[in-house]
C-alpha cells in the first residue's frame, strides 16, 4: 500500500496468502528507485519504507487490513 503524508491511500495491491512479504517489499523499493525515487532503507523488522521524488514523500508498506473498510479512529492508520 502507498500512502501520502496525510495517510491517504494512493495505491493498493492485494497479496496472495503465503506470499514472501519481504521480497515483495524489497521489489517495491527497487521499482521506486528505478523510477527515480529516493528510498530509505528497509529496517530488519520493518514492513514499510519512505521514499521521496520531486518534493513528494510517500510511505510504501504492507498492511494487514483492507483500506476500503472505514475505521473510526480519527484517521490514524493501522489501529
Amino acid at each position: 500500500m502507498v500512502r501520502d503524508k496525510c495517510t491517504q491511500v494512493l495505491e493498493v495491491r492485494q497479496l496472495e496468502r503465503g506470499a514472501d512479504l519481504r521480497a515483495i517489499l524489497e521489489a517495491a523499493r527497487e521499482a521506486r528507485m528505478a523510477a527515480g525515487w529516493k528510498a530509505d532503507p528497509i529496517g530488519r523488522a520493518s514492513s514499510s519504507f519512505f521514499c521521496t521524488k520531486d518534493g513528494t514523500r510517500v510511505m510504501v508498506g504492507i498492511e494487514r487490513r483492507d483500506p476500503s473498510i472505514a475505521r473510526l479512529n480519527h484517521g490514524a492508520p493501522g489501529n
